[in-house]
């Protein structure tokens, strides 16, 4: 083998890992998720966004309405956090904050326009994003492979969705065999 075609094979088994990590699925998934999340960071960012303001302008657009701290709830983020996500989105223009007829402690968040125009945009953008990085897939392989993963979300994720199984570490040699299980923060 010349040298250029050395390289090129390393260059590849570097790009894709080591081809045993190929057979595991959770790898796949793992892996085909971080590339997911980085295009849709750097699209977001490219406007100028973080996921948490499209939780929110998400969450809104669905509800139109509700408290500071339970959208805080929704998009996993402690309230004391999150009052710069929330600063950010008003500067734009993209909510509006106002207090509470029956409780002036609490802050009532809407939607704007422009937030909704924008969240229209974020999911057309989003549908090409996913588009391309399942460009090698059919319309019923693209099918086919939602439909599964759904089924598998809704066997983990849905099924419990306030705890989940954790394997027992695998330095433990008196408790490789049992699982313990974790609260998942809502």
């Amino acid at each position: 083998m010349s040298i250029v075609g050395y390289d090129r094979a390393m260059a590849q088994e570097r790009a894709d890992g080591p081809p045993e990590l190929k057979s595991s699925t959770g790898f796949l998934l793992a892996r085909l998720g971080a590339e997911s999340r980085r295009r849709w960071s750097r699209l977001l960012s490219e406007r100028g966004l973080t996921p948490y303001h499209f939780g929110v302008l998400m969450a809104l657009d669905q509800d139109g309405e509700t408290h500071q701290q339970r959208l805080s709830t929704a998009i996993g983020v402690d309230p004391r956090n999150a009052v710069p996500i929330f600063d950010t989105l008003e500067a734009r223009k993209l909510i509006t904050r106002t207090s509470d007829q029956t409780d002036r402690r609490k802050r009532t968040v809407t939607i704007t326009a422009a937030g909704r125009a924008t969240v229209e945009e974020l999911r057309r953008t989003g549908a090409t994003l996913d588009h391309d990085l399942l460009a090698g897939l059919t319309d019923h392989q693209r099918t086919t492979l939602h439909r599964l993963l759904l089924k598998v979300f809704d066997t983990t994720i849905d099924a419990n969705p306030t705890t989940t199984t954790v394997p027992a570490k695998p330095a433990d040699r008196s408790t490789a065999s049992t699982t313990r299980t974790e609260r998942r923060p809502r």
